[in-house]
């Protein structure tokens, strides 16, 4: 599992630099056909989630990524899970990767502001 995790790792370290640098071609080649990306946008699909590449006109702030996990779902399918802070925030991230044709591709990814736990969480 921890090959799982460096090699899922690495693909979502290029994906957020591909992000900063507005590298659509990364993107396009990343996402699976059937891609979604949930977002302040709404629920975006893969055309929508390269158009907001494009359009983005805002650099990313340096972040930095903790506590990634991975969940193997099968051979061909895992979630990755990591807690990133940028621009003095803190998100709680996952992304769910598909292997296809021997290759790994986002299929999914969600990213949740955290916020104060203001009561019992169960």
């Amino acid at each position: 599992m921890k090959d799982l995790l460096t090699v899922l790792l690495d693909i979502e370290k290029r994906a957020w630099e591909a992000a900063d640098a507005r590298d659509v071609e990364f993107y396009r080649d990343y996402l699976s056909p059937e891609a979604l990306v949930i977002s302040p946008l709404g629920v975006l699909d893969k055309e929508g989630i390269v158009r907001d590449i494009v359009e983005n006109p805002h650099e990313l702030a340096a972040y930095t990524i903790t506590d990634p996990k991975v969940v193997p779902l099968g051979e061909e399918s895992a979630v990755l899970a990591y807690i990133v802070s940028l621009g003095g925030q803190t998100l709680f991230v996952s992304t769910v990767y598909a292997r296809n044709d021997g290759r790994w591709r986002a299929a999914f990814h969600q990213r949740t502001p955290a916020s104060p736990v203001t009561g019992p969480v169960d």
